[in-house]
């Protein structure tokens, strides 16, 4: 960091440095280990970091020296080069228990420049505006680029969410707005409640986070009554970038299709975490062989008898 230090750098600092569940200290220790020289940084994000439960399944991301991190083979590089990240599933044993994260590797200066508000793929600051904690940093270095690229996506996601809520409104209400528009930008699953959910389970953080941004970004808010603000932003501006949110949204649904598309070749154990997806919400275990593990898109139909038997026999029961 080149400026001085302000107060959303030190909300930053704090969340960054903040204590972890052991499990995911442990998991993300045991990943840069194997990954060696190649490994920069661990983030660790998502629910789990949120509610403390180290038996859900982890969100991690890598952040790697350069694309010999993203695997072995000259193609799947390539293609992880090409549509970033490189994602697969993990699991090791801790304490007598299996644990489980999902992985995302990327090379540090990609995720650097996904954050930033030039970024037509919204993938990276929308989610590092939320909360992160940087478990492994290779070197005090490394840390200031984290700490910049986190600094980055939310500057840039503040500057959306002062766009998508024009009238007056509570910090709560500005975040989600902001993450209203960014579920909707993405292909997901989930309806536009998840992303109010988002600010709810954590709507100290983001109380918190508001005005910090909101000043590092250069916003005046005008406090109203209630704990409500309005934030001045020209109409001109504003209409310049929903403009361009139309660009983000059509660049970001594009590239999760392509990760979809990639994801169902690429997805390293990706047989083992749809077996152990279909545990954790049915309580079937399914048994894998080797092959199926090798070949996890021909073993479907073999998969889904042994899922229907299994199921049938939990009924008898």
């Amino acid at each position: 960091m080149t400026h001085d230090l302000d107060d959303l750098d030190r909300f930053i600092d704090a969340e960054l440095s903040q204590p972890v569940m052991k499990e995911a200290q442990f998991l993300a220790e045991k990943i840069a280990s194997e990954m060696g020289d190649q490994a920069l940084a661990v983030l660790f994000y998502g629910s789990c970091l949120r509610t403390g439960n180290g038996a859900g399944l982890m969100d991690f991301y890598i952040l790697t020296r350069d694309a010999q991190g993203y695997g072995d083979g000259a193609l799947a590089r390539a293609a992880h080069t090409a549509v970033p990240p490189f994602v697969r599933y993990f699991k090791c044993d801790f304490e007598g228990r299996q644990i489980h994260a999902k992985i995302a590797v990327m090379t540090l200066s990609c995720f650097e420049g996904l954050a930033q508000p030039a970024a037509r793929d919204i993938s990276i600051w929308a989610r590092f505006a939320q909360a992160t904690a940087l478990i492994y940093a290779h070197d005090d270095a490394v840390q200031r680029t984290v700490h910049g690229a986190i600094r980055a996506a939310i500057l840039t996601a503040i500057n959306w969410a002062v766009c998508f809520r024009p009238k007056a409104g509570t910090a709560g209400d500005y975040w989600r707005a902001l993450f209203r528009a960014t579920y909707a930008a993405e292909l997901r699953i989930e309806d536009q409640s998840r992303a109010d959910l988002i600010v709810e389970l954590a709507a100290d953080r983001y109380d918190n986070l508001f005005l910090p941004a909101l000043g590092a970004a250069g916003f005046m808010p005008e406090p109203i009554k209630d704990g409500t603000y309005t934030v001045p932003m020209s109409d001109t501006h504003r209409r310049a970038m929903k403009r361009t949110w139309i660009v983000c949204r059509l660049v970001s649904k594009s590239v999760n299709l392509a990760r979809i598309l990639k994801g169902a070749v690429t997805f390293d154990g990706r047989a083992d975490y749809v077996a152990w997806k279909i545990n954790r919400r049915t309580g079937v275990t399914l048994e894998l062989t080797p092959w199926q593990r090798a070949h996890p898109l021909l073993a479907a139909p073999q998969l889904l008898l042994q899922l229907q038997r299994k199921k049938k026999l939990l009924k008898r029961r």
